[in-house]
């Protein structure tokens, strides 16, 4: 990216960069891998960009390589989280773990925000950096409690019935993000917010 902060480590911005106030918003990884699925290669989504990485899903799950086959098929969400697995989490930047993918590589964050608590967060972080900051906060309309909404629902439906091997799997590729939201697992009752004592 031309932009992102990385390009400016070794220019004359370095030492303000180091010592500038810094926050992250991460975002369960549960519903971040339902998310993902459902936004960019399920066949509910209409994203073109990803329809070529989905027909890719396809053709190495199921050993398809017709064309005109592949145009019309949508990897399952099984076959989602399995090439995940495969790929050791190292495929498209909306499917890697949030912890490779932070802005500033090995950088010490001042905070790190689950999305399911930037609204309390907002204020906090406003003071410190001396502006209104506002948080991207959820997608969903209709409710604001990470509990009910659409994606926390869908992961707990459709991760019920996944194999608990492969999540296991997933789970130790994405385990970083899971300890650095301090994130439970989806059978929680309190699925997706993180575990304070």
């Amino acid at each position: 990216m031309k932009y992102s902060l990385e390009n400016f480590l070794e220019g004359p911005l370095r030492s303000k960069l180091w010592n500038a106030f810094s926050f992250v918003v991460i975002r369960n990884p549960w519903t971040r891998l339902v998310s993902g699925y459902q936004n960019k290669v399920s066949n509910t989504s209409n994203n073109q960009a990803y329809k070529r990485i989905g027909e890719g899903m396809v053709r190495r799950m199921r050993n398809i390589t017709d064309k005109a086959v592949l145009a019309n098929l949508h990897p399952t969400f099984e076959e989602f989280i399995k090439v995940l697995v495969l790929d050791k989490g190292r495929s498209d930047r909306h499917f890697k773990p949030q912890f490779s993918i932070m802005c500033v590589p090995n950088a010490a964050y001042h905070y790190i925000v689950p999305l399911e608590f930037s609204d309390q967060m907002e204020e906090d972080v406003s003071r410190k950096i001396g502006r209104d900051v506002i948080p991207r906060g959820s997608y969903d309309k209709v409710t604001s409690d990470p509990r009910y909404q659409k994606s926390t629902l869908l992961a707990k439906e459709w991760l019920s019935g996944i194999d608990k091997e492969l999540l296991e799997q997933f789970y130790e590729i994405y385990k970083a993000d899971f300890v650095m939201g301090n994130y439970s697992n989806f059978t929680d009752p309190d699925f997706p917010l993180p575990k304070y004592p």
